[in-house]
């Protein structure tokens, strides 16, 4: 295929996937009345303070100066999402890497072996303890040994120290060939591993299965080891990146079938007393799908994600991002850097910003009044007393104005708004008035408060935008 032609079918891509909403933003927008209920009474769960998370492949680590002290940018587009946070390293990648001490770092995809080094996880443990966030590390089920597996645990231990989260042993285990999805096969391997890394390291935590799909291994792994685990932990994506189906308009709507495999994860876990985690998670596996997932449509997905995970009592999230097994940089990542190592936010990012000031404490109940929009709400009580709304609305053409009845000696206060131009936009997006800094800084500007009449607060929610409402007594 000619350069020309490459080009001519990149443009017609683009332009289907953008006449699927065009005429939707070209409308003009109608306005609806929503109300929408809060209890304070209600606590429906509590979001940890690691909630947020990001993930990396394993040749993330390989890369120089990347995971590094001296990586302020990077430092600080962590510190914007909270002063604890937990980093998974793992991905297809960890089951293709060997750990040399004293060798090359190479990143290299899934088709090579990438080296890693005592120096990167030296650096890797700098960069944990600037940030205050802890690791999840993968280790090598794949091709690797459990003795290479014990060594390499050691190394990571002794290199991130209190910041070390858990290991798990294996990669989306369920897909793997050698056990042919045969769990027993799985667990066995399993079992060998964990001996060789406890003869090394006695006080070593694990997390796991890692399931791409597949309940059943999660259900028979924690059957088998709740009382020796940390997480449960299990994958999702909306979709292929390669799928025609992969558009702007299916990451907009609520994904019912995952919705009832959280409410199993919830129930599977509860009486063990034990924590899950969707601990690798972005719209379209395969490195995302470019003028989708690396647009504004983005945000709006994730913010409304990571608190339906919440609501479903779920421990946590990790984003991936940044260089994938296939060795390029993710069209999902809310991080990337430049060739020059320059880290910066994509719009993905600034969902997390706003989940990152709403998404505290204590989680509310909360009702939309007959409503059938594509619209969701959150509430949440931070430590302080403060209680949150969180207010999502999807629709491409409709705008919300929200009637919010105050609870009890409480006052409306600010409004801050999650925004862009277009749905499709890759730049100008903004939260709370504010972009990320070209220093990886970001800080809120308090511009709007809420009308209120009555007890009743009201505030308008345009289509394909975001808002938080911040009341206090």
């Amino acid at each position: 295929m000619t350069f020309q032609l490459q080009q001519l079918m990149r443009i017609m891509i683009a332009t289907a996937m953008l006449i699927s909403f065009a005429p939707a933003q070209a409308a003009e927008p109608v306005d609806h009345v929503v109300k929408i209920h809060l209890d304070p009474s209600t606590v429906i769960g509590n979001i940890p303070d690691d909630f947020l998370g990001l993930g990396y492949e394993t040749s993330a680590v390989a890369q120089p100066g990347f995971f590094s002290a001296k990586n302020i940018r990077m430092i600080h587009l962590y510190q914007n999402l909270g002063s604890h946070g937990l980093i998974r390293i793992g991905g297809n990648i960890s089951d293709h890497t060997r750990f040399i001490p004293d060798g090359t770092a190479t990143a290299k995809t899934e088709r090579e072996v990438t080296i890693i080094n005592r120096a990167c996880l030296n650096d890797l443990g700098d960069f944990a303890r600037a940030t205050g966030w802890r690791v999840m590390w993968g280790l090598n089920l794949g091709t690797g040994t459990r003795g290479e597996a014990a060594d390499e645990a050691v190394a990571v231990d002794h290199a991130l120290g209190g910041s070390l989260q858990s290991f798990e042993i294996g990669n989306e285990v369920d897909l793997m060939r050698k056990f042919a999805k045969d769990f027993d096969a799985y667990h066995g391997a399993y079992s060998e591993y964990k001996a060789a890394i406890r003869a090394k390291l006695p006080h070593a935590v694990f997390s796991g299965p890692d399931s791409a799909d597949s309940f059943e291994f999660v259900q028979k792994f924690v059957a088998a080891e709740s009382a020796d685990m940390a997480l449960a932990t299990h994958h999702y994506y909306r979709g292929g990146a390669s799928d025609s189906r992969s558009t702007i308009r299916r990451i907009l709507i609520r994904d019912a079938a995952f919705d009832s495999r959280l409410e199993q994860l919830q129930t599977l876990c509860a009486p063990h007393q034990l924590g899950y985690r969707i601990n690798e998670v972005n719209t379209f596996y395969g490195g995302g799908r470019e003028d989708v997932s690396d647009t504004f449509c983005s945000a709006l997905w994730c913010l409304d994600y990571v608190f339906d995970l919440a609501s479903h009592g779920c421990a946590g999230a990790n984003l991936e991002t940044d260089i994938n097994q296939l060795g390029f940089i993710s069209f999902y990542s809310p991080i990337v850097h430049d060739a020059a190592g320059v880290c910066s936010a994509r719009p993905e990012y600034y969902g997390l910003l706003a989940f990152a000031m709403a998404g505290r404490g204590e989680l509310l109940a909360t009702h939309i009044e007959k409503d059938d929009r594509n619209l969701t709400a959150y509430a949440t009580r931070d430590p302080g007393g403060a209680i949150y709304l969180t207010v999502i609305n999807k629709e491409f053409a409709e705008d919300a104005t929200i009637e919010l009845a105050l609870p009890a000696g409480f006052k409306a206060g600010e409004v801050f708004r999650l925004r862009a131009p277009y749905l499709n936009a890759k730049t100008e997006v903004t939260f709370a008035g504010s972009v990320v800094a070209r220093d990886g800084s970001w800080k809120s500007v308090v511009s709007e408060t809420a009308a209120v009449a009555n007890g009743t607060a009201h505030f308008l929610v345009p289509h394909a935008t975001a808002v938080v409402l911040r009341i206090k007594s």
